[in-house]
């Protein structure tokens, strides 16, 4: 794991009964959001309100609940409007600016709107 590419999405609580991780199920945090387990897993644990911690490492996400011996592989079903991510250590300077950096994705986004912006001139 490379800790610098690795960011908490959300530090909460999985809202009522938890009773361990079941691959395929839909878990609501106490923040709004709702993850499902992709791992292929069942390992039970009760507990009530147990505390949950999202981390994306890379372009995957993992939800760890204290008491549970390991993460597991989770894709997001609902998020509140924003999410703030957290990088797990503190930026070296360049990372930082990598960071501030336009996304690749976004950058095509923009480019893709300054073409139909210039062919509605043209």
């Amino acid at each position: 794991m490379h800790v610098s590419n690795s960011y908490i999405v959300s530090m909460s609580h999985v809202e009522g009964q938890f009773n361990g991780y079941i691959g395929g199920k839909d878990y609501r945090l106490g923040d709004g959001s709702v993850w499902r387990i992709i791992t292929p897993i069942y390992a039970i644990r009760k507990k009530l309100c147990p505390q949950a911690t999202v981390i994306r490492r890379g372009h995957r996400h993992f939800m760890f609940v204290r008491g549970m011996e390991r993460d597991v592989e989770v894709e997001a079903v609902c998020l509140p409007r924003c999410i703030l991510e957290t990088p797990l250590k503190r930026p070296e300077k360049q990372e930082l600016q990598e960071q501030f950096a336009i996304p690749h994705l976004t950058q095509r986004a923009l480019a893709g709107w300054k073409e139909c912006v210039a062919q509605q001139d043209g």
